[in-house]
């Protein structure tokens, strides 16, 4: 297939059919103007940029109270008091600051989960106290630094009955929403294979520290687009280098505008197989000196989709069909609308609160959150033995 050239505006467009426009419309339920009645109190542990993002929209939410801060950054949680204050919401009491303690936190009986937001080496020592303190926890993608560690906080969520839940904004994409939506119903019959990688519209971003563990691919969506669970879970993994098509950001020296372009070249790549013989590829790396996409591409019996050119090209069909992943604001989204990156964070966030509200039997959720943050370890572990396949572990049983 002929890669189409990129458009260079980030600006969504609608579909042009209606079939898939109606399905899109329902992925917004209206929770922020509706309150269930029952105010889910949390904690929020670590304030830096990303907890704050938590905040903000935590603070909007209306199902949401949050009754305690732990932060012992003195800067963080300065800048943290003026969220509370921009929402016009009472600072929670008490308040310990410098040098607070999250035990001290996890012991209190008004506190029904946490999202913890500290620094990914962190993540499974408060995951394990807050679990065992009968705490829901959302967390980063990272959950533990090993399987065994892994094992355990699914172990212990479900011996505690309480949710673990992974905050991953990148899978919010509404691309991805919306194309799920056409999975869900049918519409692109049985899935064979699913490329996914960083979302091209961030390339003219700075891309942060290559050295820290999270994946630069959408893994919660990949997986839901799957349906990786017991009856199909993920079986082996390799790294592996090929060449294939990728997107650069370009900036032009005269005009300064930043074009995309896409080109070729040699990719490592982590390759994984399910128990129904599909096929996942997944940019495993972002160069920093010049970021590129491997973008998100899926092939199914029913057509095929690729997110860089926005369209769906059905099985038989004569013409490909322009997917919207630019549904208009309105009374239940528009607080939301300050940019994609707080509407996609508000949406992991009310994720957590309905699985919360809404639990899964098994506490399945755990078990997807491990299947996810496992996939970087293992690729270094394939990487280290030159690309050899490597077993993966099923957390479903």
């Amino acid at each position: 297939m002929k890669t189409p050239k990129p458009t260079t505006t980030a600006r969504r467009r609608f579909i042009k059919n209606a079939a898939l426009l109606a399905p899109a419309i329902t992925l917004f339920p209206s929770w922020l103007t509706a309150s269930t009645g029952s105010r889910l109190r949390i904690a929020i542990i670590g304030t830096g940029s990303w907890g704050r993002l938590y905040l903000e929209a935590a603070l909007l939410h209306k199902d949401i109270e949050v009754a305690a801060i732990c932060e012992p950054d003195t800067s963080a949680w300065q800048e943290a008091k003026q969220l509370f204050k921009k929402a016009g919401v009472s600072l929670p009491a008490p308040v310990n600051e410098a040098g607070n303690n999250y035990h001290t936190l996890l012991s209190r009986n008004d506190i029904d989960a946490v999202i913890i937001a500290t620094p990914w080496h962190t993540h499974y020592e408060i995951a394990k106290a807050a679990l065992l303190a009968g705490k829901h926890v959302a967390c980063g993608p990272i959950m533990g630094s090993t399987v065994d560690e892994h094992r355990d906080i699914v172990n212990i969520s479900r011996k505690t009955a309480k949710q673990y839940v992974t905050l991953d904004e990148l899978s919010c994409r509404r691309d991805l929403q919306a194309i799920q939506q056409m999975v869900t119903t049918g519409q692109l019959g049985e899935l064979q294979s699913i490329q996914a990688g960083a979302a091209y519209t961030t390339l003219h971003k700075t891309t942060g520290n290559s050295n820290l563990p999270y994946a630069v691919y959408p893994a919660a969506a990949t997986a839901q687009l799957l349906g990786i669970s017991a009856n199909n879970p993920y079986i082996s993994l390799r790294l592996q280098q090929q060449q294939q098509d990728y997107v650069i950001a370009k900036s032009n020296a005269k005009t300064g505008k930043t074009s995309l372009f896409v080109t070729r070249g040699l990719v490592s790549t982590i390759r994984l197989s399910t128990g129904n013989r599909q096929t996942v590829y997944l940019q495993s790396t972002s160069n920093i000196d010049q970021p590129f996409s491997t973008g998100f591409r899926l092939q199914a019996t029913g057509g095929s989709w690729l997110d860089i050119s926005k369209t769906v090209q059905l099985t038989g069909a004569t013409a490909s069909i322009r997917l919207n992943d630019n549904l208009p604001a309105n009374n239940q989204t528009g607080r939301y609308r300050q940019s994609p990156a707080h509407e996609a964070v508000a949406m992991a966030l009310h994720d957590f609160v309905k699985t919360v509200q809404q639990p899964v039997a098994g506490n399945i959720p755990v078990c997807i959150a491990a299947t996810n943050s496992v996939i970087g370890m293992l690729a270094d572990q394939s990487a280290q033995q030159g690309g050899a396949s490597i077993e993966f572990p099923n957390f479903f049983i």
